[in-house]
């Protein structure tokens, strides 16, 4: 029996054409779309002068009163959010002397120490016997590593108060002065890397 191989035709066969693209038309440009992004780029430029609370304020009517503008919408609320993460600290405006001890609490915790410390000499130009300014002022200057300044700043703040004795025996700011013998004297207490 005699074996006979069979060979298909693989001609290509003719590929269908593909339908063209069609190019979607361009979105009508509305005079709301363009009074939108008009205030848009006004709240920008407020926000690059970094007036948080009137960008932050421009950026909410734009969202109120172009809600059909989606684009111009969608960026105004991501600006929006940016203008509420800064205005709280920039829209405190002094009005009395304890505000710059507020402002430099919010600095020493974000970590901008250098501006927690010249707020906090602000305080003290204001009112030398602060007793929390120089406890801050110490705080600051134990977490820069300013031995010094923070054996200083202390002695002061234990004088006006001696409880603030009792809180830094506690307080992690001053973590790196406990093997220090002049600091943990002034606490009453010996090194702890000592004997």
């Amino acid at each position: 029996m005699k074996t006979t191989s069979r060979t298909r035709s693989t001609a290509a066969k003719p590929a269908k054409k593909a339908a063209p693209l069609k190019k979607k038309a361009p979105a009508a440009r509305t005079a709301t779309l363009d009074k939108a992004i008009k205030d848009y780029e006004e709240a920008l430029k407020v926000m690059g002068r970094k007036d948080y609370t009137r960008a932050g304020h421009l950026f909410e009517s734009i969202i109120k009163e172009y809600p059909t503008e989606r684009e111009v919408c969608d960026r105004s609320r991501i600006y929006l959010s940016v203008c509420r993460s800064h205005a709280p600290a920039a829209s405190q405006k002094a009005r009395g002397p304890e505000d710059p001890y507020y402002l430099g609490v919010i600095a020493a915790n974000d970590g901008r120490l250098d501006e927690a410390a010249e707020l906090f000499e602000k305080v003290l130009r204001q009112n030398a016997q602060s007793n929390r300014a120089h406890y801050a002022l110490a705080s600051v200057c134990g977490m820069k590593g300013d031995a010094a300044g923070a054996i200083d700043h202390l002695r002061k703040a234990i004088e006006l108060s001696p409880a603030n004795r009792v809180q830094a025996l506690n307080d992690s700011d001053f973590d790196s002065l406990r093997d220090n013998a002049e600091f943990m004297a002034l606490l009453g207490k010996t090194p702890e890397g000592g004997l």
